[in-house]
């Protein structure tokens, strides 16, 4: 058996049903605390293991699997999920393979806008379709994003897990609350809600058989359109530039307008704060990795999304500026560590 793993006579058996087996299981990298492991057969499976997932009576597990379901009905690639065991934690799901977005882009000849434009086509398809028969009690977080959510999960978070917890700058919340209260505000302009997946980005959107998957979609939520095409295409791990995101966003706004014409003016008016809403949430994620889960590669990608966060705010100078001088703060705090 799997070293943590449970015994387990059900696990057994459906491994044998599907045509895998446990010997020699491989385990896959991953940045979470849930561990999975390729199974080899014909095709192989992954095993998913999460024995104690957050959330309470609705558990993570139980939101990976309500919304993996229905988002697969609703025809969005998500990998099958063959078997769920609540009670021992584990699922066995189709394998998609190990090659992500952000790994493909550096093949030799790589179509970026080819790949990207499908990654924003499926994402359309998820956010239109997806609210479509969503049920938020599958939600084992919360049902939606609200101005509360981004002020507390993504603003404060950014304050308390990266500016204190990794910068070590000795700055309160109530320092930035001006700002914030003012980003969030016009981050939620109003508008029509759509499936949110809330980490669409490069590393869960793999590359298999010739067409782009998605993973990680358990913490899924009703939602404004421009957060997710924000984490695709300011994404700390893939720099694509501002002439690409700019084509990109343009692409994304035809598609929408196409698919939910009523969501297209709030999406204009809160892309931008969407987007800042978005790297204070990435960095106090990195931050967070990095300081108390001792995960050091998420640090690699710090610089990266701290310096996009510096030039969005130089783009509109003087909205934020508590915020503009933490960032400056940080930025300089980081570069006398590398000296």
């Amino acid at each position: 058996m799997i070293p943590g793993l449970p015994e387990s006579p059900r696990l057994r058996a459906e491994v044998r049903r599907l045509g895998v087996s446990l010997a020699g299981a491989r385990p896959l990298p991953g940045g979470s605390v849930r561990r999975f492991y390729r199974l080899a057969g014909a095709p192989p499976v992954v095993l998913l293991y999460h024995p104690r997932p957050p959330g309470a009576p609705v558990n993570e597990n139980d939101s990976y699997f309500q919304i993996g379901r229905h988002l697969r009905r609703q025809g969005v690639p998500v990998p099958e999920i063959y078997a769920y065991c609540r009670e021992e934690g584990w699922f066995l799901l189709e394998d998609v393979g190990d090659l992500s977005l952000e790994a493909a882009l550096t093949r030799p000849g790589a179509d970026w806008r080819r790949l990207y434009r499908e990654a924003l086509e499926i994402l359309i398809r998820q956010q239109v379709a997806g609210r479509e028969g969503f049920d938020p009690a599958w939600c084992f977080d919360t049902p939606r994003v609200t101005r509360e959510f981004l002020l507390t999960r993504e603003c404060h978070y950014f304050v308390e897990a990266f500016l204190r917890g990794y910068v070590g700058l000795e700055v309160g919340v109530a320092e930035l609350e001006a700002d914030f209260r003012t980003l969030v505000a016009a981050a939620l302009p109003g508008g029509p809600e759509v499936f949110l997946h809330r980490d669409y980005q490069s590393r869960n959107l793999h590359l298999h058989q010739g067409r782009l998957w998605v993973l990680d979609f358990q913490g899924g939520r009703l939602g404004p359109a421009g957060y997710d095409p924000a984490a695709l295409l300011l994404d700390p791990y893939v720099d694509l530039g501002e002439a690409r995101e700019k084509e990109l966003g343009g692409f994304y706004l035809a598609l929408l307008r196409q698919k939910l014409p009523g969501a297209a003016e709030a999406f204009r008016e809160s892309y931008f704060y969407l987007a800042l809403c978005r790297n204070l949430q990435v960095l106090g994620a990195f931050g967070f990795l990095t300081a108390v889960q001792g995960k050091s590669p998420f640090a690699a990608a710090i610089p990266a999304a701290l310096r996009g966060l510096g030039r969005r705010l130089a783009t509109r100078p003087g909205i934020f500026p508590a915020l503009e001088e933490v960032t400056r703060l940080a930025a300089a705090r980081l570069q006398e560590r590398r000296r």
